[in-house]
């Protein structure tokens, strides 16, 4: 068996859209998720990590300076959340309303989905699975990852074998962490919305 690593992920705090579909607009905190982060901070300080990884996104670029000032984190574009295109900033009901028959076309078959303008369900979930790949190859024992509520999702997916259309099953709250001890490419949920 391979020798035990144990992954932190993080999803940013709040950002003011409660319930909308936020990807890649680039919005930041909340004065709410900076307290949600600032929090958790307590919790992380007496943690080492031998690395940090984030999306590059603004809310997890401010959750980084937040939990680790002064300290070197790798940007990486594959930590990014899935592109929603042009449902961006809308809730359910207002795409619902707008896009009736896509709304049919994502529940009849979300695999072979893309989202109008913007990024296809296989797309992410292929890019989040080869992200999972490098974590589980990156040096050192102690890794955190900040990044969004669907990457989280797709890795606890890839990580513990689970289908990735089965990802509704992590209700991931954002301003928590939750920790896996991997070894190899397979891992072991040991904490969920932690803070």
């Amino acid at each position: 068996m391979s020798q035990k690593k144990t992954l932190f992920l993080v999803r940013h705090g709040k950002t003011g859209f409660p319930g909308c579909y936020i990807g890649s607009r680039n919005v930041p905190l909340a004065p709410e998720g900076i307290v949600q982060i600032e929090t958790l901070q307590e919790s992380l300080q007496a943690q080492t990590f031998d690395k940090i990884f984030a999306s590059p996104m603004l809310r997890c670029r401010q959750t980084c300076e937040i939990l680790f000032p002064n300290t070197a984190v790798t940007y990486h574009d594959k930590l990014r959340e899935i592109d929603f295109g042009l449902w961006e900033g809308l809730d359910f009901e207002q795409i619902s309303r707008q896009d009736p028959e896509i709304v049919n076309k994502w529940v009849a078959e979300p695999s072979g989905f893309t989202f109008p303008e913007g990024e296809s369900v296989s797309s992410f979930v292929e890019r989040v699975q080869i992200m999972g790949t490098e974590l589980s190859q990156a040096e050192g024992e102690k890794i955190l990852v900040v990044c969004h509520g669907g990457v989280i999702r797709g890795l606890l997916c890839h990580f513990l074998g689970i289908d990735p259309l089965n990802y509704l099953l992590f209700q991931v709250k954002k301003g928590t962490y939750s920790t896996l001890d991997l070894f190899g490419a397979q891992g072991v949920l040991t904490g969920f919305n932690l803070h």
